[in-house]
């Protein structure tokens, strides 16, 4: 029996198709252009000895060189890619004397300076394949033509998937000139059908129609692996299909690929790249990083010796502070500076240099380590996207040098994971990929005007005019829309000759936009091929969906219950009761009381519903008001029993931000420079005040119980010693606005609630003072004779609204401008 050779995409789903028709595929062999110039060559005993490369690998070629080309300087890699691909379809254009044949045909051309920038890359790229002893797939085809003896095997092309004149004159040379084309119904030993129209169904947006589509697979209960699913836009189609097949568990495989970005590791490769660029390294983007869905944080925490939640946040902190990045030599040096200027925890000294120096945070290793693999069907999505993306960077760093960020980008554009059909499992695939795997049921989805056949788009890099000069079936846009065109006709007729069953359908609105999409002119053209002339009577062959038409989820149960205008359950089961607020009422501070006074509501949110205020991380911040809240608090500290001279004081107070320095490198030294002076001016302000006074620490912490059932505890910022033997509560502020009233028990109500419970501690306490040192401002209260029965009565009141559950706002358009809770908080959106 003579071998037979096919040049064709899809080898084994062809080689399937025949089998499963009865046709004897043990003689034949499916093969790609390039796979039949290699198989050639070995069968003349002349195997290449130049490394074969891959398409990627040629990007990486021409961008490597690419900014020595004075109009490409500042190209991209996806300009790289772009132009490997232009080059590659122009050069498969071509049969012979390449190089001049590429220069004479863009001669005509007015574009003469990008065509002599495009000429000079393809110098320098074959240039550089000769010196590297490297050799691509246009150079292995002609290699196979000049060198390659000719086959004894009968050698075709199927008509459904036409050569370029390159991959022809392959053909016709390893055939010995006799190969020929031969039709799919050919191959398959079947006549050619009378055309008929299909079953047309117009679905409500692209959601709809692919719920249509499987609601009517298991509503017939159609064998899944009987089933292929054929669609005209990959992109939009696939990852909605991904979505209802993951969501429903159906099995299923992908001829045409899924995007990338579906996948675990191509998250953490996101992230990744948000923690390099627009994160800054900064503590948000590494903690979206480290703790993303799709990153194993608890394999990280193992391999790097972080046991627990505490070791964990406070590592994000310091690292995010550092500004810690994938710059090993940088990230060494600001650790090390960190680890000399304080005494630091040596754990967390250690797990820093481990992660950031030994490891390095290399973003193709991080994804191989960490980047998380699903089970199932999903697992194989995760590996093909892991293997991917770490050979890709890896490959760009090793050839251009050059850190893989700018890379990531366009990696996150590309499509993987392109299955072969398998036993039990629904098959979805694009046009091209159906005309091989055809099946009892065929559904082809996205026929509406604006998806099929598409709009004419010129290659910015080889316009259509310029392409034309190549000859009449050069790759121009009009051309390659006729292309799409024809590959469903010969679908569709395959399909008919074979017997198998036909449903298309398009979405006849953008959901998205709420507009009118009109259905593809072919379907028309489909229907008069089947001898219809009506449009009218074509329009009513056409099934609608509507709304909520399917039967997939609760979601479209609701919905359609809201269609027929059934109202939801109007009894709620009884809530379970309010927990006890015993535990509230004896852990309220001087602190959280103040809150209380200020607005109830605030307080509801923060201590009873505990909803914690959302903190982002400002990279470019030298310092934000708590912190420097604190180091001032630290500075002041200092006068507390003793009284240095105003130099110690100050050196003192500098050395405490410079090391803070350390721990959050800034981003623009201007800034910190300013900073620190603010910081300065507010410490040496502190000093004047409390020169003529003796300044002391309170205990380390005061607690005092009241008879509403309230017990108060804190520890006051300081207490003054005044000259007449009375004492005064000192409490520092750092803000640059004034919130409190001298002598206002209200608004003060934080220094007199230390002020009372000093007093109970026999403490002779004559009131409270606020220290406002970047406004070099004091705000006093005097603690008189009634303060401890106003307090009393106040306390009561607090702790009556915390047993009745009564939070009213304080709203007022000050009050509520920087209230965390603004958004979620009623009474205080009103007051915006």
């Amino acid at each position: 029996m003579q071998e037979r050779i096919l040049i064709a995409p899809n080898g084994t789903e062809l080689l399937r198709m025949l089998a499963r028709n009865g046709i004897p595929a043990l003689n034949f062999r499916v093969m790609q252009p390039t796979e039949l110039a290699q198989f050639a060559l070995i069968r003349s005993g002349m195997p290449l000895k130049e490394t074969f490369i891959t398409p990627d690998t040629e990007a990486a070629i021409i961008y490597h060189f690419l900014p020595e080309i004075a109009y490409f300087k500042n190209a991209s890699y996806r300009d790289a890619q772009n132009l490997a691909d232009a080059l590659r379809m122009l050069r498969m254009q071509i049969t012979e004397n390449e190089r001049e044949t590429i220069a004479d045909g863009l001669k005509a051309s007015p574009f003469t300076e990008k065509n002599e920038a495009l000429l000079a890359v393809y110098d320098k790229y074959m240039q550089t394949l000769r010196q590297s002893d490297q050799i691509d797939s246009v150079g292995i085809l002609r290699e196979a033509i000049r060198r390659a003896k000719p086959l004894s095997a009968a050698c075709a092309a199927p008509e459904e998937f036409p050569l370029t004149p390159l991959e022809q004159a392959l053909l016709s040379h390893v055939s010995g000139g006799t190969s020929e084309a031969v039709s799919l119904c050919t191959l398959l030993q079947k006549n050619e059908a009378a055309p008929i129209i299909p079953s047309i169904t117009a679905a409500y947006g692209t959601a709809n129609e692919v719920e249509a589509v499987i609601a009517k697979i298991f509503a017939e209960n159609l064998p899944l692996d009987q089933c292929v699913i054929a669609v005209t836009d990959a992109a939009a189609y696939a990852p909605l299909l991904f979505e209802y097949i993951s969501r429903f568990e159906i099995p299923a495989t992908f001829g045409c690929g899924l995007p990338i970005t579906l996948s675990f590791p191509a998250g953490v490769l996101r992230d990744c790249r948000s923690w390099l660029t627009s994160g800054h390294c900064g503590i948000d983007a590494l903690k979206a990083l480290i703790g993303g869905a799709g990153f194993d944080t608890a394999k990280f925490c193992e391999d790097f010796n972080i046991t627990d939640r505490e070791q964990y946040d406070k590592f994000i902190e310091t690292a995010g502070n550092l500004r810690l990045s994938d710059d090993t030599a940088e990230n060494s040096r600001k650790i090390s500076a960190f680890a000399a200027s304080a005494e630091r925890d040596a754990a967390l000294v250690s797990q820093l240099t481990a992660v950031f120096v030994d490891f390095g945070m290399d973003c193709a290793e991080l994804i191989r380590r960490y980047a998380k693999i699903r089970s199932h069907d999903l697992g194989r999505l995760d590996k093909a996207a892991q293997n991917k993306i770490c050979r890709t960077l890896e490959q760009f760093s090793a050839m251009t040098g050059e850190s893989p960020v700018s890379l990531i980008a366009d990696l996150l554009q590309t499509r993987i994971c392109a299955e072969t059909s398998r036993e039990g499992a629904l098959h979805i695939t694009n046009i091209s990929g159906a005309m091989t795997s055809l099946r009892q049921n065929l559904f082809v989805t996205g026929l509406s005007a604006e998806l099929f056949p598409g709009a004419p788009s010129e290659n910015y890099l080889l316009l259509d005019d310029e392409l034309a000069a190549f000859g009449s079936d050069a790759p121009t846009s009009l051309h390659r829309i006729r292309k799409t065109q024809t590959m469903l006709h010969d679908l569709l007729k395959t399909a008919n000759a074979l017997g198998v069953r036909t449903e298309l359908s398009y979405c006849e609105f953008d959901t998205a936009e709420i507009k009118d999409n009109n259905a593809s002119s072919v379907l028309f053209a489909l229907y008069q091929q089947a001898g219809g002339t009506n449009e009218e009577k074509f329009t009513k062959l056409i099934r609608h969906t509507g709304y909520f038409s399917q039967d997939l989820s609760a979601v479209t149960e609701i919905g359609k219950a809201y269609l027929r205008g059934e109202k939801a359950a109007e009894h709620l089961p009884e809530c379970a009761e309010t927990p006890s607020v015993t535990g509230l009422l004896r852990n309220l501070s001087p602190t959280k009381i103040e809150t209380f006074m200020r607005c109830p509501k605030k307080f509801c949110f923060a201590e009873i519903m505990q909803i914690a205020e959302p903190e982002t991380d400002d990279v470019f911040q030298v310092i934000d008001l708590k912190t420097f809240g604190i180091l001032v608090h630290k500075a002041m500290e200092y006068l507390c029993d003793r009284l240095p001279d105003e130099d110690a004081f100050m050196e003192n107070a500098e050395r405490i931000f410079t090391r803070f320095l350390t721990e959050r490198p800034p981003m623009n030294q201007t800034d910190a420079d300013k900073m620190l002076a603010d910081y300065l001016a507010a410490v040496r302000n502190g000093f004047y005040r409390a020169a003529d006074i003796s300044v002391t620490i309170s205990e380390k912490k005061i607690e005092t119980q009241y008879d509403c059932g309230i017990t108060v505890y804190g520890k006051p910022d300081a207490v003054a010693k005044l000259p007449d033997g009375s004492c005064r509560v000192i409490d520092y502020k750092t803000g640059t606005k004034q919130k409190h009233e001298n002598n206002d028990a209200v608004s003060c109500i934080q220094v007199m609630m230390y002020a009372d419970m000093l007093r109970r501690l026999g403490k002779p306490i004559t009131g409270g003072e606020y220290w406002y040192l970047r406004l070099d401002r004091v705000i006093s209260c005097e603690y008189t004779e009634n303060r401890p029965a106003w307090i009393e009565a106040k306390l009561a009141e607090m702790a009556d609204a915390i047993r009745t559950n009564t939070y009213p706002a304080n709203a007022s358009k000050d009050q509520c401008k920087y209230c965390p809770y603004r958004e979620i908080c009623e009474e205080g959106s009103a007051a915006k």
